[in-house]
C-alpha cells in the first residue's frame, strides 16, 4: 500500500523538474536569436582588411534603411583608407585654409568611394528598430587594384602633360593652358596619391604639382595692356572708340609673344552698364571691345578686362573646390580703363543762411556742388548754357543750450529742387528738415557737426535718389 503511495508521488517530482528544467531552454532560444552580433558590439580589428560598419533606423513608412546602411558602411570603409598629407600630394596647397582643407579632402573621399571596387558584404543584422551591415576589402587587393588604375590615369594624363609643353615651346599658351588642364581633368580625383612619373621631355615629375605649376606660371607672366588707359564718353550713348586690350606672354629673360584665342572678360566694375561680354584675342593677341554704351550717371567709372578663367578651365571650373584650386586672384591678367562721362550740364543757385543771417560761406551748398561735380553733372556758369538748374535752399538755427552738459543744439533745414531748364519743370525734389548739430563750447562748433551730417546725407542718400532719377 505503501509502495502504491509512493509511486504517483515520484512520478509529480519526475515530471516537475521536467517542466522547470525546458523553462529556461526556450528562452534561452528566444535571447540567443534577438542577441546582436559581435562586429554589432565590437568593432572587430582585422589587419589584412579594410573594414566598414554601418547602421540605419528602420522606419514604418519608408524601406530605405538598407540602402541607408549599406551607403554608411561604404562611407566607413573609406574613412579607414587614409589621406596623407606631404608634398607629394595637391593637398598641401591648401594647408593654410583650414575649410579649403576639409573641402579637398572631402572631395578625395567621395572620388575613393565612387571608384571603389573589390569590397565584399561580410555579414547584416537586423531587428525592429535598426539594420546593420558589415564590408571587408582586402588591403592587398585594394593596392593592386589601385596601382593599376593610377598607372592608367599617369599615362593618359602624360600625354596631354606632353602636349601641353609642346604647345608652349611653340608660345601657343592658350592650347598650353588647356592640355595642362585636360591632364589635370585626368589626375583630379587622385589628387592625394603620389603622382610621380617619367616623362620622356622632362624626367621625373609629379604631374599633380608640375601642372599646378605650370598653369601658374602661364596666367602670372600674362600681361594686358589696354590701348588707352582714359576714355570720356557720353551718358547712355555707344563708346565711340574701340578699346583694344592686347595680352602678351613675358618670358623669364624679357621677351614678349602674343597670346591669340585668349578669352577675356570685359565688364564695368565701376559704374553701370549692361557690359558683360567675353572677347577671344585674335593672332595679333588683341581683343576689340566695340559695343560698351554706358548706362550709369557717376562721372568717373571704370571699365575692366580679365582672363576669364571659367571659359579656359571649362567643364573641370564647375567643380568647386577645383574652381578654388586654380583660381589664381593674385596673379590673374587684368588692366582697367578710365571712363570720364559727360553728363547733364547744370547750373547751380544757392541760398544759405546761418542763425538768420545770409551766409557768405555758403559750406553746405559748395559742399554739395562738389559731390555733384564729381558724380552727376559737369557746371556751367550761365544759366542758358545749362540743361538743368540745381537750387539749394539751407537754414541754420539755434537751438537750445544744456548746460549740464556744456552741449550747444543747431537746426538745419534744407531743400532741394533740380529744374529742366528746356521744359521749366521740376525733375526732382529733396532735402531733410531738423537736422540736428551738437557740440560742446559754441555754436559755431555745433554749425560744424551740422554741416559734416549733412555732406554725409547728400553722399549717402540725395545723390543716390537723385542718380536713379530720370533727370
Amino acid at each position: 500500500m505503501k509502495k502504491l503511495f509512493l509511486f504517483p508521488l515520484f512520478c509529480m517530482l519526475v515530471l516537475f523538474t521536467a517542466c522547470k528544467s525546458t523553462q529556461p531552454v526556450a528562452e534561452s532560444n528566444v535571447s540567443q536569436s534577438e542577441n546582436q552580433p559581435s562586429w554589432v558590439i565590437s568593432r572587430p580589428v582585422v589587419n589584412d582588411y579594410y573594414i566598414g560598419i554601418g547602421t540605419a533606423r528602420k522606419s514604418s513608412t519608408s524601406e530605405n534603411h538598407i540602402s541607408i546602411a549599406r551607403n554608411n558602411a561604404l562611407n566607413d570603409l573609406v574613412s579607414e583608407i587614409s589621406i596623407r598629407v606631404s608634398g607629394k600630394t595637391q593637398l598641401y596647397q591648401f594647408e593654410n585654409r583650414k575649410e579649403l582643407k576639409e573641402e579637398f579632402e572631402a572631395y578625395i573621399n567621395t572620388s575613393i568611394k565612387e571608384s571603389l571596387e573589390g569590397y565584399e558584404l561580410v555579414a547584416s543584422w537586423g531587428n525592429d528598430q535598426e539594420y546593420w551591415v558589415y564590408y571587408k576589402l582586402s588591403k592587398q587587393l585594394y593596392t593592386e587594384i589601385k596601382a593599376r588604375k593610377l598607372a592608367d590615369i599617369k599615362k593618359r594624363a602624360l600625354n596631354y602633360y606632353e602636349s601641353a609643353k609642346d604647345y608652349e615651346e611653340k608660345h601657343d599658351y592658350t592650347n598650353a593652358l588647356s592640355f595642362y588642364l585636360k591632364a589635370f581633368d585626368v589626375l583630379k580625383k587622385n589628387l592625394s596619391d603620389d603622382l610621380t612619373t617619367f616623362s620622356p621631355t622632362a624626367g621625373s615629375v609629379n604631374l599633380g604639382t608640375e601642372i599646378f605649376k605650370s598653369v601658374q606660371n602661364i596666367v602670372s607672366h600674362i600681361r594686358l595692356t589696354p590701348n588707352t588707359d582714359k576714355i570720356s564718353v557720353n551718358l547712355s550713348a555707344p563708346i565711340q572708340q574701340n578699346i583694344n586690350v592686347a595680352a602678351f606672354f613675358t618670358s623669364e629673360k624679357g621677351e614678349t609673344f602674343p597670346v591669340s584665342n585668349l578669352p577675356l572678360k570685359f565688364i564695368f566694375s565701376k559704374g553701370k552698364s549692361t557690359l558683360n561680354e567675353i572677347l577671344p584675342t585674335n593672332q595679333e593677341g588683341k581683343s576689340i571691345l566695340t559695343t560698351a554704351k554706358v548706362t550709369g550717371k557717376g562721372k568717373i567709372q571704370q571699365i575692366q578686362a580679365m582672363l576669364d578663367i571659367p571659359s579656359v578651365m571649362g567643364e573641370l571650373g564647375k567643380e568647386n573646390i577645383i574652381k578654388q584650386l586654380f583660381s589664381f586672384q593674385s596673379s590673374l591678367p587684368v588692366c582697367k580703363i578710365t571712363v570720364e562721362v559727360e553728363g547733364k550740364k547744370a547750373f547751380m543757385v544757392i541760398e544759405e543762411s546761418e542763425f538768420e543771417k545770409p551766409s557768405t560761406r555758403k559750406i553746405v551748398g559748395q559742399s554739395f556742388k562738389k559731390e555733384l561735380s564729381e558724380k552727376l553733372f559737369s557746371f556751367s556758369n550761365e544759366e542758358s548754357k545749362a540743361d538743368l538748374t540745381v537750387k539749394i535752399n539751407t537754414k541754420s538755427i539755434k537751438g537750445p543750450y544744456l548746460d549740464k552738459n556744456d552741449l550747444y543744439v543747431v537746426y538745419m533745414d534744407c531743400e532741394i529742387s533740380v529744374w529742366d531748364n528746356k521744359t521749366q519743370s521740376e525733375v526732382y525734389n529733396g532735402g531733410f528738415s531738423d537736422l540736428k548739430g551738437m557740440q560742446v563750447r559754441s555754436y559755431e562748433n555745433a554749425l560744424k557737426d551740422a554741416w559734416d551730417k549733412a555732406l554725409e546725407k547728400f553722399k549717402t542718400e540725395i545723390i543716390p535718389a537723385m542718380a536713379n532719377t530720370d533727370l
